[in-house]
């Protein structure tokens, strides 16, 4: 058996190399020749997986070490029987505790505090279910966007995505889509930003093309844009870096845990398709969730920037691709060396908002 992987998929190695020969690469660079005469690919979002790529190939399984499918024509795979899966859900928990971690940054700029603090979530599914937690907690109301969701549970709440305004928050959690009843491709344009308020926080951990790059510097100057994923990525349009209240590069999802996570539900998926046969699979130490310590003396920001600190990776974000000369090659570098962050554990959040709850005032820097 052949098995052809992104270099770059954690773990990728404890799962897969017992199963045959195992070829790995960089995932923008995987090619028709070298999948002609696999059986297994395997994928993060950077590789568009399509005809192009499989044609009169004798790939017989895809697995996508993502959370959505924009990279996938399923329709062609599933024309022409090949198996797939994608690591649905997979990322929930790290995007839930970038979105805290995003806030609390904010807040340290005077941002988003006050007692009627009103969020807009859209694309209330696996992340943004957790999200909409995570909001909850920090005392914000959140209003739902997900047509889809309304559409498949009948006391499901949704308002109309036009009808978004006047919110402190949005948070953008969809997948990328370019047809059918509710496409998102671009769908943050001039009519959208129009209607939200100065000072309107527009936070995306979802897909950079749902925001029309045109739109949004010519008619979201009034809001604060904290990117997590970016138009034409990876090569990322200097003047909406510079802009950008918080950048990060398209590392949201990353956290230890989930890149376990992930590789392990695409091999549990392949297994479960008779694909491969499950074999013992050890990985030691597996890294626990980050416990919160020395926090005495701290506020429930500080708490959170123990385990992620988006004000840092910010700067040195921008530091690194606004004088790189080739910006997309720096892009996909900072991508692959942020590694080692560990997910809030319940214990750590719940201390975190037992802080919040002892403060008897907002936040001031």
């Amino acid at each position: 058996m052949k098995i052809v992987a992104d270099a770059e998929i954690a773990y990728v190695t404890e799962y897969f190399y017992a199963y045959g020969e195992l070829i790995l690469k960089p995932g923008r660079h995987i090619s028709n020749d070298d999948v002609k005469d696999a059986d297994i690919l395997l994928v993060r979002s950077i590789t568009p997986v399509d005809q192009t790529l499989l044609a009169n190939s004798s790939i017989t399984f895809v697995g996508s070490v993502t959370a959505g499918t924009d990279h996938l024509d399923v329709a062609w795979l599933n024309q022409h029987n090949i198996h797939w899966r994608a690591a649905t859900g997979f990322n929930a928990q790290p995007v839930a505790d970038y979105v805290v971690g995003v806030i609390a940054a904010l807040q340290k700029k005077g941002l988003l505090l006050g007692s009627s603090k009103k969020a807009a979530v859209i694309g209330v599914g696996n992340i943004g279910r957790l999200v909409v937690e995570r909001l909850k907690s920090l005392h914000f109301e959140v209003i739902y966007v997900d047509p889809i969701r309304a559409q498949a549970e009948k006391n499901f709440i949704s308002i109309p995505f036009e009808y978004v305004a006047d919110v402190d928050l949005v948070s953008l959690h969809v997948p990328l889509s370019r047809d059918g009843d509710y496409p998102t491709y671009q769908f943050i344009n001039k009519q959208f930003l129009e209607k939200q308020k100065a000072g309107c926080v527009l936070l995306n951990a979802s897909r950079g093309d749902v925001i029309h790059p045109e739109d949004l510097k010519q008619y979201g100057k009034h809001c604060h844009w904290c990117f997590d994923v970016w138009p034409n990525e990876p090569t990322i349009d200097p003047a909406i870096l510079e802009a950008a209240l918080i950048a990060t590069p398209h590392i949201a999802g990353y956290s230890a845990q989930s890149k376990i996570r992930g590789i392990e539900m695409i091999y549990q998926a392949a297994c479960e398709m008779g694909i491969i046969k499950p074999q013992a699979v050890n990985i030691l130490p597996r890294p626990q969730p980050h416990l919160l310590i020395n926090h005495h003396q701290l506020n429930w920001q500080d708490l959170v920037f123990g385990v992620f600190d988006p004000l840092r990776i910010t700067v040195n974000m921008k530091e690194t691709l606004l004088r790189a000369n080739n910006s997309a090659i720096k892009f996909d570098e900072l991508r692959r060396g942020f590694h080692d962050r560990r997910e809030l554990s319940v214990e750590a959040f719940s201390l975190a908002m037992k802080r919040l709850e002892c403060e008897n005032t907002d936040y001031l820097p």
